[in-house]
């Protein structure tokens, strides 16, 4: 259903209340251990948190965040809170934190 989508936000309901939620797939132009940016090939870049909660797979198999690497061609999910639950403020200052990562290998 998401192929070929590059990136993208949306706020999603939650028994917590309003959550944004965004995804994007592109490679991996700078990672430190607590934070990795993407760059689109449309040229859209975000760089997203990482904590202990996130998920990276490869092939169907869990790594670690270490495993990263820079150019690797990755999808990332992730959520960001909703100021006074509403879905106000620039989609592109919002801090997302990375839930899952999934490693796009040949």
């Amino acid at each position: 259903m998401l192929q070929g989508v590059l990136h993208g936000e949306g706020i999603v309901q939650t028994t917590k209340g309003p959550v944004r939620v965004a995804m994007q797939r592109g490679a991996a132009t700078n990672l430190t251990s607590t934070a990795v940016t993407v760059k689109s090939s449309d040229g859209f870049t975000r760089t997203w948190t990482l904590n202990n909660g996130v998920r990276v797979y490869d092939k169907r198999h869990t790594l670690q965040p270490g495993a990263l690497k820079t150019g690797a061609q990755l999808s990332v999910a992730g959520t960001a809170p909703v100021s006074g639950g509403q879905p106000g403020g620039s989609p592109a200052a919002a801090t997302f934190t990375a839930k899952w990562i999934v490693v796009q290998s040949a």
